[in-house]
């Protein structure tokens, strides 16, 4: 409000329109459409989307908790808006990286969710109880589990990713970013908007209906609400051997369906006063949802007998190319064939989730100068997965999961806006969380060979979760150019787990010799902002950040079991520049960072001593991230409606010490495998102990490639009658990273290669945009790629010779292949928008 107010009325002014006439695209119609810039201005800044022609005007962010122009802001910011999001389908979060470079998002199984990473920091675990080290930020409220990015980004006014660390505004559990979704708010004018599209490749169905508009002078109301369903992209070959507790999968996966509906409330009763609540439902359900594959299989040959399944012996274990392709090979479990049965879902593997959430926000003008705002919000999260697919044969072991997270946060800031150079902001969280997290294995009953004490568990953790926050920054303009500004964010948080064996009805916790942790940190920031003229910034900062420690729950602690881990912490620095230039027909950003971590969480998947796979958790020794991030947009004078856009990322992030990843299955000496030797287990053929853990000291960081980047073009022209054409390219590109944190790894699987991925679309909009008819092409190269990946020993470890890793030679269950779970393939949409009051 005060001085933002003007600034916001006189963009509106240049627009030569009403904000009820500035139309954003269909269901995801944005209210923020406030300015010339943003009826035209994806982004100025590391993004560069396509923005509006020169000396149009200015993007209002908030990426330090208050409108600020993104000329001005000292953060390096990318930005997306709603326009740019509708030309290219932008229908979730996980579609963000083809637009913002050094951004990549992992999928994961069971209660996981997405894994981000932002410049090569992210979370590599695979375990819901650590919280992403890139927080989600949606209308206000910060999420940090990994399945809140899987729920649609849908009806957006306006995305701004934050890179670096951001804990003064935005606190813990942003060590390496924010990804900051504002959506759309009710319209001054009656709106509806219908759309219909359909994808060919993965035979999916998607409907969405927004209606908006002023209910009273003062209060306005928004409802937007969508459903898809689709059959999916990867096409199941799988025969499956019904003896071993088999059954046939379906013929496409992941059978995707999506419900999301969204109801908003906006009431200005006072130009002093104003009240915002947001509620939000979404459900979500599919099958395989994380695409399993196997990518590399060294010894193909494999196979292994049970007497009494004769005349099936011998049982293949891999028969089929190990490749990533459109063909997956995935069979499901019996329902009545496992322990503990039967298994849901009659079967099938699925992951099933419903998450509500909500924000209630207060703006409140103490004085013409001073705002006080109120955020409140409310996360809940239910999910339940079952996990257990081979190609052929039964799994020996199926996974039954049920997770539920719940948030309740307070926030109160306090910002000036004084005309004399100081001005401050202070504010206080509060956080009050609970997780919970059951997980059941199912043991294949027609295995006679597997022992029935192996992993005959059903266990649940608890985490109950506090966080008390203050934080407040003090800014100062030495002169109108030139102000510097600090500030700190004082965070303490306590956990405490809880852990029930359901198998025994056994209360775990009093065994647990660390069942709470306590974590006290102090977050500073220092800045110094130069602005030499209206198309020039130049800045530099110092930071410090944080992201609390935790439990490890994806597989529930045992008697006497301490599953903690400890808080992940970062500092560096930046330097910037952002600028318009040539009659600010380009737009120009660079920007140079350089930040050290230490106890980085880092996750693997490891053998335990039975051979079957544990998931752990630790704390890497320390890890730096350093780089560029360069983009630039221009709007050609000479020909209207066309804009290229080009932005670049160069970053190199190495864990500089990290040496307590444990080994892989069979991982000798020779391929990494040379740390933490154990004296209670020797290697038969020297007689010494084995190791343990890897030396990962050097290496590059998971999803962490030195180069990657986006380019392309917009033009949009007349073609008479009211009517218009617009051609649209957006190219994603990236060199070679890691997809898990390993060394030694055959044939180099580990790494995903380097790729680009080309998305083009062309749209026809009728007069005053009542209609249009997209077609568009998403990944048109079918280029298929993995950003998680992990290594899998099919020939059943102990069954077929054991595990032996840490030392000179393999067992005879030999090398492990390599599993990954698939991004998105390619996507052929043709897309109907109906406005019928434009």
């Amino acid at each position: 409000m005060t001085r933002m107010n003007t600034l916001r009325s006189g963009l509106l002014a240049g627009c030569g329109s009403s904000v009820g006439r500035a139309r954003e695209w269909g269901a995801i119609a944005s209210f923020a459409v406030l300015s010339p810039a943003f009826c035209a201005v994806p982004a100025l800044a590391q993004s560069s989307e396509s923005v509006a022609p020169a000396g149009s005007g200015d993007i209002i962010v908030t990426a330090r908790k208050r409108e600020e122009s993104i000329l001005k802001v000292p953060v390096v910011v990318s930005v997306v808006s709603g326009e740019k999001l509708e030309t290219l389908h932008v229908t979730d979060v996980t579609d963000l990286p083809r637009l913002v470079p050094s951004l990549f998002l992992g999928a994961n199984l069971l209660s996981i969710g997405p894994q981000v990473t932002l410049r090569g920091i992210g979370t590599s675990s695979s375990d819901p109880g650590v919280d992403q080290s890139v927080s989600l930020n949606i209308d206000g409220m910060s999420l940090g589990h990994g399945l809140a990015y899987a729920s649609g980004m849908f009806d957006v006014g306006q995305v701004e990713v934050l890179k670096g660390p951001q804990a003064l505004f935005y606190g813990k559990s942003s060590p390496g970013g924010v990804i900051s979704i504002r959506t759309a708010d009710p319209t001054d004018d009656f709106e509806v908007i219908a759309r219909a599209g359909y994808e060919f490749e993965a035979r999916a169905k998607r409907g969405e209906l927004i209606v908006s508009g002023p209910l009273s002078d003062t209060l306005g109301a928004r409802f937007a609400t969508t459903y898809s369903k689709a059959d999916g992209y990867f096409k199941n070959a799988a025969v499956p051997i019904v003896e071993t507790g088999a059954q046939a999968g379906y013929k496409r996966e992941s059978r995707p369906r999506e419900f999301i509906a969204r109801g908003t409330l906006r009431w200005e009763p006072t130009d002093r006063f104003s009240a915002r609540l947001k509620f939000t439902h979404a459900y979500n359900k599919a099958t395989h949802p994380e695409a399993p594959q196997l990518k590399y299989c060294p010894e193909p040959g494999q196979a292994f007998g049970v007497g009494p399944l004769a005349p099936v012996n011998p049982i293949p274990l891999i028969h089929y190319p190990c490749k990533l392709d459109r063909t997956v090979y995935n069979v499901y479990p019996d329902a009545n064939s496992y322990s503990n049965g039967p298994l849901p879902n009659d079967g099938k593997p699925t992951l099933k989730s419903d998450q509500n959430y909500g924000t209630l926000e207060l703006n409140y003008e103490i004085i013409p100068q001073i705002d006080l705002t109120s955020t409140t919000g409310y996360y809940h999260l239910k999910s339940s997965s079952l996990f257990g697919r081979t190609a052929a044969a039964a799994p020996f072991f199926a996974v039954t999961n049920n997770f539920s997270r719940r948030e309740m946060t307070q926030e109160l800031r306090l910002n000036s806006d004084f005309a004399s150079p100081f001005n401050f902001t202070l504010g206080g969280f509060f956080q009050d969380g609970r997780m919970y997290d059951r997980v059941g294995f199912h043991r294949n009953l027609i295995y006679g060979f597997i022992p029935p004490t192996i992993l005959n568990d059903d266990r649940a953790t608890t985490v109950h979760i506090k966080t008390y926050s203050l934080f407040g920054q003090l800014r100062y303009k030495l002169t109108e150019q030139l102000e510097i500004a600090g500030g700190v964010r004082w965070t303490d948080e306590t956990r405490r787990e809880t852990v029930f064996d359901f198998q025994n009805n056994v209360d775990l916790t009093p065994t647990l010799p660390v069942p709470k942790i306590n974590a006290n940190n102090f977050s500073p920031e220092a800045t110094i902002t130069y602005t030499p003229t209206d198309d020039m910034t130049l800045f530099a900062s110092y930071k410090k950040g944080y992201k609390s420690g935790s439990f490890k729950i994806a597989v529930p602690a045992v008697a006497g079991e301490d599953n903690s881990f400890g808080d992940e912490q970062v500092q560096g620095y930046e330097v910037g520049l952002k600028s318009r230039l040539l009659d600010r027909s380009l737009l120009l950003n660079f920007a140079f960072y350089d930040y050290y971590f230490k106890g980085l969480q880092v996750g693997g998947i490891t053998p335990s001593n039975e051979g079957v796979p544990v998931i752990r958790t630790v704390n890497a020794g320390k890890a730096r991230s350093y780089g560029v991030d360069l983009d630039f947009a221009y709007y050609p004078p000479g020909i209207e409606g066309l804009t290229l856009n080009a932005a670049i990322a160069w970053n190199r992030a190495r864990y500089t010490e990290l040496n307590n990843i444990g080994c892989y299955t069979n991982q000798t000496i020779a391929m990494g495998c040379v740390n933490f030797p154990n004296p209670l287990s020797l290697d038969a053929e020297t007689g010494l102990p084995r190791f343990t853990a890897q030396e990962l000291s050097g290496t590059q960081m998971v999803r962490a490639p030195e180069w990657s980047g986006n380019f392309g073009f917009t033009y949009e022209m007349p073609i008479g009658s009211g009517l218009r054409l617009q051609f649209s390219n957006n190219n994603q590109f990236s060199s070679k990273y890691p997809t898990f944190p390993a060394v030694g790894v055959p044939n180099d699987s580990d790494n995903q290669k380097g790729f680009i991925k080309v998305d083009a679309n062309v749209t026809l909009k009728g007069a005053e945009d009542r209609w249009e008819i997209a077609l568009i092409g998403r990944n048109i190269g079918e280029k298929i790629t993995a950003s998680t990946c992990y290594t899998n020993n099919g020939a059943g470890q102990n069954f077929l010779g054991g595990n032996n890793a840490g030392g000179v030679t393999a067992s005879a269950a030999g090398l492990p292949e390599t599993g990954c779970y698939t991004d998105a393939g390619r996507q052929i949409w043709i897309r109907l928008t109906w406005r019928p009051f434009n």
